[in-house]
């Protein structure tokens, strides 16, 4: 097993070379048929005379490693993923020539098999320490390197890397592909800027591409998007094209520096592990996740402009200014999640961004900084191997939520100032929240020492409450008269401490059948209670939200009198961040045993047909599944489905024809339907005999109701068999994993458990592997499942040690029964065991462990609500 890089090392290492380039050639020739591909790496660096330190590599098998003209003795250098370096020079060239491991699991270099016609699509995944997968390097963020990459591969192939495509050179030999023979070629690429090892890049295949010229300030850049070629009329080239020339003209504005690079591709990849990654200038798009072969919601859309724009401003902030050490990967990804919702709202037709970000990026940023996993934004990263852990909500929507906050505090035009300086101060280097922060504070002359403190040194999510005192006697309309309103805020015992807020207080009247605003008041919050007096000797309103327009990082708890109009009343909210505000407060009173789980169910199917935001829309949908199967009580857990999912049927018949409501109601229907009335529903749909104006059921709607129906029963493993007989795609092998793993039975799930924890044969890919683990949990009454907690806890170390990083925790986040929360009655007491018996497992493991427990409980609490 490879050796995890610790901080310390890194530090050592950092100011023992410098002066780092890389020349890298690579032999894709094989990759038809062999599990390994050629790697010859020329990495020349500087170093004290006599020096010593080393670099990474992962191979199989290392045919020779000379370092400044002598050949050194393999089996004693290379020894857990390392080559020690001993005796340096004042000037360095190490030449090592090896065999690497091609992957299916997303890291390292990954090989796609293509089920329908046999084509092997290549594509890179180096972060975070998966560089050292594919070439010797010194793999951490602040050893910076040029690339001059070569690549050997099939003629018939697309090679990109970090620098502009050039024209490739014939070169003798040739390669079997899919049962053919192909002459080969080599891939010569220029020299790239100083870039981290881990947004290096090298993909290859039979991709085909639109091309594009994006205008920078700087002169014209060539562009191209790529994919696999039965998927090109689903490129939306337009779409990509045109909201990365929008993110091009404001970037190189906003941050008063032109892009850094001399081209800017993008590839849709298969069996991608991430949304995207941020590849200089080769930026990595998941095909399952973003490339739409059917119809979608406007939610989708919006997310892929977003993640467009997110990686475009990883070029600034991550890639020409990258972290020290991955304690500020915040400083990467909660920027970029930051800017690229600014980008949608004042560039993209997506102008309610903030409100989709709230609805799902911060709501889920809530529920993990609730853990006691959770960790300050600004982290404290001890070794590699716990990074993975790190690249969650509160690193990516807390850290952007509080950055939002920043630019409230100080102003947007002197927040961007500072940025602007900050980038121009630390190009082609790296930099530290206190470079940053430097630039902030001479921008706008203020002290960010507290302010940093509160917001990103300090984990946890505090709660925002209204209190409010009315007088005895009513107005002429009988209405109460406020005599004092102020916002609370309640800060979890673990961290004991408030935080400075920019928020703004608003009050609603209900007129019968709409809400109306009847204040609107800007506060800057204090300590425990800030009083808001602007408002004292008003009526009270129907309706009071201490966070109004989601301004602020804060849960927020409806007072009495405002969750019961909004009991009555939430289908009249018309407005979609009010909505959005309003629904989000319910979801966290409803996980914080404050609200039952049915009444919060009941909110969400009555606002359903009326909900503005397709995000909105779709959180909610997911947020209800999870409502009925964990936070319910478990007796009520079929009848509740049965009676929630009867009402969204009619919310499915009454849709506008074609509209995202009758999309989104559809999936829901599908995912929590759950008597034999709502099964004949579902084959009906399939079948054709019932059809929905507007809506036809294209291949993914068509597996979504095969799910259902194998959850009910009615659909087995030689059904699924007989459509990926007729549908081989690489989507539909994806999705047909997914269904096998919801059939409704025992048997099904141990064999489900079983293609994960001990295959016979090649193990699953990444993407079947999540689609299997999360199929495991699709059932209509969970307790069907206790039997299996034994068994999946006994294995679940095994299972994530058998697996590479990041599809590990992957896996074993899906996996885990949840489901045993308030049906199996010792859960909580097998998972204490497990966590001393394991306390040895990898970090990550333990912390999904950890989390597992901490949300059971939450769940036995909610369930007695």
């Amino acid at each position: 097993m490879a050796t995890t890089l610790t901080k310390d090392e890194a530090q050592t290492r950092a100011h023992t070379v410098s002066g780092v380039t890389y020349a890298l050639d690579f032999d894709f020739t094989g990759a038809g048929g062999s599990p390994t591909f050629r790697s010859r790496t020329t990495l020349r660096f500087d170093a004290a005379e006599g020096a010593e330190t080393f670099v990474e590599l992962v191979s199989p098998h290392v045919h020779s490693i000379v370092l400044n003209g002598n050949s050194l003795d393999i089996l004693s250098v290379h020894r857990d993923g390392r080559i020690s370096l001993t005796d340096l020079h004042e000037h360095n060239v190490l030449e090592v020539d090896a065999e690497c491991r091609y992957s299916t699991s997303g890291q390292g270099i990954h090989r796609f098999v293509d089920p329908e016609d046999g084509q092997v699509y290549l594509y890179s995944q180096f972060a975070i320490d998966d560089a050292r997968r594919a070439f010797a390097a010194f793999d951490q963020p602040d050893i910076k390197g040029t690339f001059t990459t070569s690549v050997l591969a099939p003629d018939h192939w697309q090679v990109l890397s970090n620098s502009v495509a050039p024209t490739p050179v014939g070169a003798q030999g040739s390669a079997e592909i899919a049962g053919q023979h192909h002459s080969t070629q080599r891939w010569e690429f220029a020299t790239s800027v100083p870039i981290p090892c881990y947004v290096a890049g090298v993909h290859a295949g039979p991709y085909v591409f639109e091309e594009t010229t994006l205008q920078s300030k700087k002169g014209p850049i060539p562009a191209r998007l790529y994919g696999r070629p039965q998927l090109r009329e689903h490129f939306a080239a337009e779409d990509v094209f045109a909201d990365t020339q929008r993110g091009f003209a404001l970037y190189e504005d906003i941050f008063e520096t032109e892009y850094p690079y001399d081209s800017y591709d993008q590839i849709y990849v298969p069996e991608y592990n991430w949304g995207a990654m941020e590849n200089v200038g080769c930026v990595t798009i998941s095909e399952d996740k973003y490339l739409f072969r059917t119809r979608v919601s406007d939610a989708d859309h919006e997310a892929r402009s977003n993640v467009v724009l997110h990686e475009l401003a990883h070029m600034w902030f991550g890639n020409l200014v990258t972290m020290r050490w991955w304690d500020d990967l915040w400083l990467n990804e909660s920027f970029a999640e930051f800017v690229s919702t600014y980008a949608c709202v004042e560039t993209t037709e997506w102008i309610d961004a903030w409100v989709g970000f709230g609805s799902s990026r911060k709501s889920v940023a809530y529920v993990q900084d609730q853990r006691p996993t959770t960790h300050p934004v600004l982290g404290n990263v001890a070794t590699v191997e716990a990074v993975a852990g790190t690249f969650d909500m509160i690193t990516y929507a807390k850290g952007a939520s509080a950055l939002k906050q920043l630019a409230l505090t100080l102003g947007y035009p002197t927040f961007f100032a500072g940025v602007a300086a900050y980038i121009r101060a630390n190009a082609f280097g790296n930099a530290t929240l206190g470079d940053l922060f430097t630039e902030l504070e001479a921008a706008s002359g203020r002290d960010l020492g507290p302010w940093a403190i509160a917001w990103l040194e300090t984990p946890g999510v505090t709660t925002l409450s209204a209190e409010i005192v009315t007088s005895d006697t009513l107005d002429e309309a009988g209405t109460e008269i406020i005599t004092r309103l102020a916002v609370r805020e309640e800060a979890p015992a673990e961290y004991p401490s408030q935080r400075p807020h920019q928020l703004e207080v608003g009050g609603y009247s209900w007129r019968g059948i709409e809400f109306m605003p009847v204040f609107r008041i800007q506060v800057e919050t204090s300590g425990a209670v800030t009083d808001v007096p602007e408002v004292v000797g008003q009526p009270r309103p129907d309706l009071v939200v201490v966070n109004d327009r989601d301004l602020t990082y804060a849960k927020m708890h409806l007072d009495e009198a405002s969750l019961a109009t909004v009991g009555d009343q939430v289908g009249d909210i018309d407005d979609p961040m009010l909505q959005s505000v309003v629904l989000d407060s319910l979801w966290h009173m409803c996980r914080d045993g404050a609200l039952p789980a049915a009444r919060y169910i009941d909110a969400v199917v009555t606002a359903l047909p009326v909900i503005e935001h397709s995000q909105v829309r779709a959180s909610h949908c997911a947020n209800l599944i999870v409502a009925l199967r964990l936070y319910a009580p478990p007796a009520t857990t079929v009848t509740l489905a049965q009676s929630t999912a009867a009402r969204v049927w009619t919310v499915l018949q009454d849709a506008e024809g074609g509209s995202d409501l009758q999309l989104q109601a559809l999936e829901l229907f599908a995912a929590i339907a759950a008597s034999a009335t709502q099964a004949d529903s579902l084959q009906s749909l399939l079948n054709g005999t019932t059809e929905l104006a507007g809506l036809p059921i294209d291949s993914d709607l068509a597996w979504s109701l095969v799910s259902g129906l194998a959850r009910a029963g009615r659909e087995g493993d030689d059904e699924i068999d007989a459509r990926l007989a007729v549908d081989n795609s690489a989507a539909d092998a994806r999705r047909g994993a997914g269904a096998r793993a919801s059939i409704g039975t025992l048997d099904a799930k141990r064999r489900a458990w079983a293609r994960l924890s001990s295959p016979v044969g090649a193990p699953l890919p990444n993407s079947q592997a999540y689609e299997v683990a999360l199929g495991l949990s699709r059932v209509n009454d969970p307790a069907m499942l206790a039997p299996l907690t034994t068994e999946i806890l006994g294995s679940l170390r095994s299972t994530y040690e058998s697996l590479d990083s990041f599809m590990a925790m992957r896996v074993a986040t899906y996996a885990f029964p949840h489901w045993a929360a308030g049906r199996v009655p010792e859960f909580v007491q097998m998972l204490d065991a497990w966590l001393a018996e394991n306390s040895d497992a990898a970090s990550v493991l333990i912390k999904i462990v950890a989390e597992g427990r901490y949300e059971a409980i939450r769940a036995e609490i909610a369930q007695q609500t």
